[in-house]
């Protein structure tokens, strides 16, 4: 349901329905089951934009479950079936793996003039998965879209970048695309903390408020939150409450930075606005956990 305050819009909704229009969705290696009740008392939240200048910080043990960059094109050619095996052999010394079908389904409501609305399900044009030899760093493209992950373990901005530079430029080549018109960089992250009952302004910085009335005490929630820069990039923001093993709690905190424009850019500049996007998410990262969340980072 939606919910509306005075300073701030928030959107509470269970884990894996849909997201914002035109989001990109995490592979399925970022999404867990629902949470188990756990306690989670003292809850500190914000109700503004996203504040503080700080970089993320590299962890002896980042949380970071999913990192993805993703690239929508401007429309160019028309989308070819070979487009996928010529990547391949572009990539195929960092993707020896077996390339596979990523399937979309699609949603369409019909309605005609006094008749009840007609909801049906089709499939859509999927996506080509190129994988490494550990299925941990993927490629997936389609028409018009590509997009460059990484799973656990992450391996530091500095193996990602040079790999989403380049897969843009190879796609770029043998798709024939010109321009980027949408650009997002995501973090998923699962922040575990070794307790049952959790002081979440200990740890956290953002988070659901609770109104006066209502008891202190929190079994789960989920917390979605739209940010704007004054440039027009939005930062989307998802905090809420994973499954976790006995004796522990879990959050999900996941990240989404998004550019666009209708007009696009070329590669050479999404590449740099890529880096800019990367820096904004690790700010933003930094300025919603406490140096409490750092130290957990940085167990053995």
């Amino acid at each position: 349901m939606r919910t509306r305050r005075r300073s701030a819009h928030v959107l509470l909704e269970p884990l894996g329905t849909a997201p914002f229009p035109g989001r990109p969705a995490a592979s399925p290696a970022a999404v867990w089951s629902a949470p188990r009740p756990e306690r989670f008392r003292g809850l500190a939240c914000y109700t503004g934009a996203v504040t503080g200048r700080r970089e993320r910080k590299k962890y002896r043990n980042p949380p970071i479950e999913e990192a993805l960059v993703e690239f929508q094109m401007v429309p160019g050619q028309e989308w070819d079936l070979t487009i996928p095996g010529k990547l391949h052999e572009k990539v195929k010394t960092a993707y020896p793996g077996k390339p596979r079908q990523q399937k979309l389904l699609q949603a369409a409501v019909r309605a005609a003039p006094g008749q009840p609305p007609d909801f049906a399900l089709h499939e859509g044009i999927g996506r080509v998965q190129l994988i490494d030899a550990e299925a941990k760093r993927l490629l997936s493209l389609g028409p018009d879209v590509l997009s460059v992950n990484v799973l656990r373990p992450y391996d530091g901005r500095e193996k990602f970048k040079p790999r989403i530079d380049e897969a843009l430029r190879a796609y770029s080549e043998v798709a024939g695309a010109d321009k980027v018109r949408r650009i997002g960089v995501r973090y998923v992250n699962k922040v575990v903390i070794h307790a049952d009952d959790v002081a979440l302004g200990q740890f956290f910085l953002c988070g659901p408020p609770i109104p006066e009335g209502l008891p202190k005490t929190m079994a789960a929630f989920v917390n979605r939150a739209e940010h704007v820069f004054d440039d027009g990039v939005k930062l989307i923001l998802t905090f809420a409450t994973v499954e976790a093993e006995k004796g522990s709690s879990a959050f999900l905190l996941d990240l989404d930075v998004i550019w666009e424009s209708a007009e696009g850019v070329e590669m050479e500049q999404a590449l740099k606005k890529v880096d800019d996007l990367h820096e904004r998410e690790g700010i933003a990262f930094e300025s919603v956990i406490t140096d409490d969340t750092r130290k957990v980072f940085d167990e053995d």
